[in-house]
């Protein structure tokens, strides 16, 4: 009997899918496609507009770059206000222009706001001042900036695995990306429109450079000590600008600066430890004394607003009324005020952040393995590493954390141990497999599935979060962008508001808005009309939810600071009733609230757009 032979190029095909490159490349297709996948059932269910009120600041701050008002803000701080007046004098220029002209921004380090002004730039109109068309609908600039931000993602992810597979072997590598891809938290901040993922990614960066300078001395396959010379002075310049350029995203990334500088001198040669610290401090100055300088120039702090970060949370200033202040007394805090902060914040964090960065239960390998030491001279480099990052970010956390932790709790820019999330992925599966190693199992298929069963567990919440019932797009509390647009969309260009949420008038009412003042007529130096009879006069107040849902009896009542919630109050319980002499006098709403938002405007504007 006679066969015929099968086509030549099919056997080749078939082939190449079984053990060739084929193989390979189908291996990628259908990561890919279950990406995809993934993205899809995300953007149905998952992502939500900006909730973190970060987010839309640095988005408005991208906005004026995109529109050539320099690094100007439409958010006006009266703490920024009171820093930048005496310099303002000292330079002979009127300090009403603060208020009056484009604000400088000195809140927020530039290279984040830089990228999404390039973005912005690109984009057409449209995109940048469109509104979204339906109430399960984002707005397109917010699109754009989750696009951007996925493709950071999509990059820490291939660099995780990358890590993974070159330092270790391809099933390390597959395991820390389907544990830190796996996790909710983490598709969260990449579409959440802060800059984590980018920080998370130059973490990577940070710890791939510091430990190939750490094992650059080590002996080469001869036994013999390799050459240190100009080749720890171009790594460490490297690792020092790696940092710059994170500090200049977050100030806060400056905090990794020691435990990094700690950890390369103590593995360099003695010869070439100072060459490398110094040289690793030099590139960062670089980068970072520049911005520093102009911030020094605008407001005698170095990092501007975010310097006097610590002092917010003490007894001194609770809350927001740090920014709130027109004139803040600083003698008022004490530093045993400050260290208490720190180590309250501290605990809190150990007891509950430090578990569930993550996002599952895989964690506990990271703080199992954090205390065994590992035989290979990587490894223990490697941990040491974690272990001085990890004992740097959780005090810098406590000591920066702010009101905005409180707003968003977790998804905020003041959750640093996020950065550290994708190495802690990556040391978590190294030592799952050593534990998993150190088991005979009778049969290959019993070690197979020790593996996979717990990964599948730490994707089921994920999973699970992706499957109906469908929940709502828009983030309410703490407030609802409908309502925001269509009242902000009475105001003329150019007003200015008051508003408990400055940060939503700003981004998305396009109009420059103030926080609330700490005093209405009651203390001249903290005082609404300080403000308005005297700088620039408001246009409208909007107070939202966050003022109304405040406790009765202890802050309504007793809190001096409270003059806005009281405010609200009598409006209610004397139904539409403005107090005498307050220079807002027409509400919208028919005296009521406007789904719990109360509007008080200087004209009815919202009466002459009907006409």
């Amino acid at each position: 009997m006679q066969y015929n032979e099968p086509p030549k190029g099919i056997q080749e095909l078939i082939h190449s899918l079984e053990e060739g490159r084929g193989r390979v490349w189908l291996q990628r297709f259908i990561v890919l496609l279950l990406t995809l996948i993934a993205l899809g059932l995300y953007h149905i269910d998952g992502v939500k507009n900006f909730t973190a009120v970060e987010a839309m600041d640095q988005a408005q701050l991208g906005r004026s770059l995109a529109e050539g008002r320099g690094f100007t803000t439409q958010i006006i701080r009266p703490l920024s206000l009171h820093l930048q007046a005496p310099r303002a004098t000292q330079a002979g220029t009127d300090p009403r222009t603060l208020i009056r002209a484009a604000h400088p921004d000195i809140s927020h380090p530039p290279l984040y706001p830089a990228v999404l002004g390039v973005l912005f730039k690109v984009l057409p109109d449209r995109w940048v001042y469109g509104v979204e068309a339906g109430p399960r609908r984002r707005p397109p600039a917010e699109v754009a900036v989750g696009c951007l931000n996925f493709a950071g993602f999509l990059s820490l992810v291939f660099l995780l695995y990358q890590v993974g597979r070159r330092w270790f072997e391809v099933s390390i590598g597959v395991m820390a990306v389907v544990v830190f891809a796996g996790s909710k938290l983490n598709w969260d901040f990449a579409f959440s429109g802060l800059p984590t993922v980018w920080l998370a990614l130059l973490c990577v960066m940070v710890a791939v450079v510091a430990l190939r300078i750490g094992g650059a001395a080590d002996p080469d396959d001869d036994g013999r000590p390799r050459v240190v010379t100009f080749r720890y002075a171009v790594w460490s310049a490297v690792l020092g600008g790696l940092l710059g350029v994170g500090f200049l995203i977050s100030y806060a990334f400056g905090f990794l600066v020691l435990p990094v500088a700690i950890c390369v001198g103590w593995w360099a040669p003695a010869e070439a430890r100072i060459r490398t610290v110094g040289c690793l401090l030099l590139a960062f100055l670089l980068l970072a004394t520049p911005w520093m300088a102009r911030n020094v120039l605008r407001s005698g702090l170095p990092l501007g607003v975010a310097t006097l970060a610590p002092l917010v949370g003490t007894p001194a200033f609770t809350e927001d009324q740090l920014e709130r202040s027109q004139n803040p007394d600083f003698s008022r805090v004490r530093l045993a005020e400050v260290l208490a902060k720190v180590l309250s914040n501290s605990q809190f964090i150990l007891s509950n952040d430090v578990p569930r960065m993550f996002g599952n239960w895989f964690g506990a390998f990271l703080l199992v393995g954090l205390l065994l030491p590992m035989g290979d001279a990587r490894m223990n480099r490697f941990r040491w590493l974690l272990l001085a990052m990890i004992m740097a970010l959780v005090p810098a956390q406590a000591l920066i954390q702010t009101h905005l932790s409180t707003l968003s709790p977790f998804l905020n820019s003041e959750n640093l141990l996020a950065w550290f999330v994708p190495l802690a992925c990556l040391y978590a599966a190294v030592v799952f497999r050593w534990a998993l190693d150190s088991f005979d199992f009778p049969y290959p298929l019993a070690r197979w599935m020790a593996m996979v069963v717990p990964l599948g567990l730490c994707l089921m919440p994920f999973v699970l979060s992706l499957l109906p019932p469908r929940q709502p797009v828009m983030a309410n509390p703490p407030y609802y962008l409908p309502v925001i647009r269509q009242l902000l969309g009475y105001l003329p260009p150019g007003a200015m508001v008051l508003s408990d949420m400055p940060h939503a008038v700003a981004w998305y009412g396009h109009l420059d808005a103030m926080p609330l003042t700490l005093r209405a007529g009651q203390d001249p130096k903290e005082d609404f009309y300080q403000i308005h009879d005297f700088q620039r006069p408001f246009s409208a107040l909007l107070l939202t939810p966050l003022t109304c849902d405040q406790l009765w009896h202890s802050k309504l009542l007793n809190d001096p600071d409270a003059v806005w919630g009281r405010f609200y109050m009598d409006y209610l319980l004397r139904q539409g009733n403005i107090p005498s002499g307050f220079p807002l006098k027409f509400a919208f709403g028919d005296r009521y609230p406007e789904n719990g938002y109360l509007f008080v405007a200087d004209r009815p504007y919202w009466r002459e757009a009907r006409k």
